[in-house]
Formats: structure tokens, C-alpha cells, sequence
């Protein structure tokens, strides 16, 4: 099955190019290859044109690349070789595209010199639009990434109490996540206590836990090339008067969102309608991140959800919901969860309970 996807998804980048005017295209974003054909490694570049489909790769990954991918050419990249030339002369490509956010610079010049007689076009987001609409193995392999972060976290909560370090409990979540059979954390693990939870990213340090600290752990699972998210603020004992009155207001937000997050919302608004409702309590100084973003492939993916979003809502995009407020020197609170778009009815797809935990 998940080999007819690739094909279907193929199909589509295909599709595109007839659209855009383009012979072929080049990519070299690696979650944008392993959407289209099942590889991932540290090197290699796709070749896709209306008809034909070629990985390029090294000889370190070859035997890999033929494991993994069905229906494509593999060609391996010796010293010397211009494949991208030589593959332009071959498929007789005179206007070739390219996904300018993952191409560097010196990478398009060295193109842009070494095959004369094609013209460049960039391709910005087209193939990340694609990935927007999940399909349902994706959905399911993204739910697997849930579970087992779900998992890690009733495993480690126990040591989330006074006197214990934000870098060790991080540090433990982290072997927890593989331990339970994910390939590893989908980005760094956050854990930020007391007026370290003021820093929206803020990384773990030595700072011991103490009581009446909000605890931010911001952390997710990457299993079978897909990712989970999810922030869950915990609150060691008693927490001062002010912070229990942002955390009601931040989960309440975040209630909110998921109630309007339907298909046929414009993204810009769901983030104004959140954003709203914490600027009426009085803190919108103190919410300055988006309201959330795509998760997939990749733990931050299209679409954004902010204030300058475009484009709406869609059945099946699994996005996430994670309103935050952020008191210097005092301390923060975010919640998050992961939720699918599925008609006007969304679906939380996070397990852990997000009202006020104390420990």
C-alpha cells in the first residue's frame, strides 16, 4: 500500500510540473524525498520529470536506496560525474524546477553553471503543500509516534518532583523514547521550570525543580519517519495565584482552538479568534509565538498557523494547538496538542490530560 501512495504522490508532483511549465524538477530536501520515495539519508537529490523518476545517491547508500524504493531509477553518483547535466541531456529538460527552500545557494550556482540551455525555477513550498492533507497510513504511523510518547511520559513522571534537574528528566525522556522503540526524539526535548517556563524554547539546564514551579515538557516521538508534538505544563504542588490563573486561561485557549479548528476555517483567523480570547484576559503581551503548525514527516511543517497565514483549514491535516503565556520571572505555561481536521468535528489525537496536573 504504501508503495501505490509514492506512485499517487509521484503522480501528483508530475501533475504539477505540467502545470507550472516544467520538464522536470530537482530536489534536495530530504523529508521531500522520503514522501516521494520511502529513502532517507544524509545525502541525495530526486530527479523527477513528467515521465521518469531518478534517486541520486552515493555509493554508501545504493543498496539502501533499492531496498526501500519501488519504480524509480537509481543512479549512483561517482567522482567526476555531472548527473544532473548528464540527466537534463538525457530527458532533454530545458526549464527545470527546484524546491528553493531546501537549495542552498552555492548549489544552485554550481547548477546554474554547469547545465547551460536550462533555466532554473524555483518551486517554493509546492511539494510541502502537497504533504498538507495526510493520508490515512500516515495518520496511523503518526499515531504510533503519539502512543510511544505517550508512553515515555507515564513512564518518567514520577521523577518530575523538587529537587530534580531539568536536564536529567529531559535526559530520561529522551532514553525513555527510544527505549519504547522510537528512533528518537522528533526535536529537542524542552523541560523549563519555574521562571525558566517564561522562555518559550528554552533548553534544559541544571536548575533543580523547587515547589510551586510550573514545569514545561515540550518533547515527541519520531517512529517509522513520522513525528509527534505535545506540551504538557505540570505544576509541582500549590503554584502561585497568578500562574494558576494563566494556566486556566492558556487551557481554556487551547480549548477553544480545537473547538474552531474545522475544515473550511481560514488559518489566520483560528490563530486571531485564540489569540483574541488571551488578549480579552489581558495577557496578549505575554502570547507572542503562532498558534501552532503542521506535523508530519517533519515536526514543524505547512501550514504554519499564525497571524499572517494564508490558505484554510482541510480535512485531514494533522495540526497542532499550543497557546501559550509567558510571565518574566515568573514563570510560563503552554499546553499542547496534536489534533486531525476532520469536517467540523476535529479529533484531539494527543492522550495525556492537559487540565492543571499537580504532583
Amino acid at each position: 500500500m504504501a508503495a501505490i501512495r509514492r506512485e499517487l504522490r509521484i503522480e501528483r508532483l508530475q501533475d504539477l510540473l505540467g502545470e507550472m511549465g516544467l520538464d522536470g524538477c530537482i530536489l534536495k530536501g530530504m523529508d521531500n524525498i522520503f514522501y516521494l520515495t520511502g529513502f532517507r539519508g544524509s545525502e541525495g537529490m530526486l530527479f523527477v520529470t513528467r515521465g521518469d523518476v531518478v534517486l541520486i545517491v552515493d555509493f554508501r547508500y545504493v543498496t539502501h536506496a533499492r531496498e526501500v524504493t519501488s519504480g524509480i531509477h537509481i543512479h549512483e553518483m561517482r567522482p567526476g560525474d555531472d548527473a544532473l547535466y548528464n540527466l537534463c541531456t538525457k530527458y532533454k529538460v530545458s526549464k527545470l524546477g527546484f524546491d528553493g527552500t531546501h537549495t542552498i545557494y552555492n548549489a544552485y550556482s554550481t547548477w546554474f553553471e554547469n547545465i547551460p540551455g536550462v533555466s532554473l525555477a524555483p518551486m517554493n513550498s509546492s511539494i510541502e503543500e502537497i504533504r498538507e492533507c495526510k493520508e490515512p497510513e500516515e495518520i496511523a504511523l503518526i499515531m504510533d509516534a503519539i502512543s510511544i510518547a505517550t508512553e515515555a511520559f507515564n513512564d518518567i513522571v514520577g521523577i518530575i518532583k523538587p529537587g530534580e534537574t531539568e536536564k536529567n528528566i529531559a535526559d530520561e525522556l529522551d532514553y525513555i523514547l527510544r527505549k519504547r522503540g522510537a528512533r528518537g526524539s522528533s526535536f529537542d526535548t524542552i523541560v523549563a521550570s519555574g521562571p525558566h517556563s517564561a522562555l518559550p524554547h528554552a533548553e534544559p539546564t541544571g536548575r533543580k525543580l523547587k515547589k510551586g514551579d510550573t514545569v514545561i515538557l515540550d518533547f515527541g516521538a519520531a517512529v517509522s519517519g513520522y513525528c509527534s508534538d505535545e506540551t504538557v505544563t505540570v505544576c509541582l504542588g500549590d503554584i502561585p495565584d497568578k500562574l494558576a490563573e494563566i494556566y486556566t486561561i492558556v487551557n481554556d485557549a487551547r480549548k477553544l482552538g480545537i473547538e474552531k479548528a474545522v475544515a473550511g476555517m481560514p488559518i489566520k483567523q483560528l490563530d486571531s479568534t485564540v489569540r483574541g480570547y488571551i488578549e480579552e484576559k489581558g495577557y496578549g503581551d505575554y502570547f507572542r509565538h503562532g498558534l501552532g503548525h503542521g506535523v508530519g514527516i517533519a515536526v514543524h511543517e505547512a501550514p504554519a498557523i499564525n497571524s499572517t497565514a494564508k490558505g484554510i483549514l482541510e480535512d485531514n491535516m494533522v495540526i497542532t494547538i499550543e497557546p501559550g503565556i509567558y510571565l518574566p520571572n515568573i514563570g510560563g505555561v503552554r499546553l499542547e496538542d496534536m489534533v486531525l481536521i476532520t469536517g467540523d468535528t476535529p479529533r484531539i489525537l494527543t492522550q495525556i490530560r492537559k487540565d492543571m496536573i499537580k504532583i
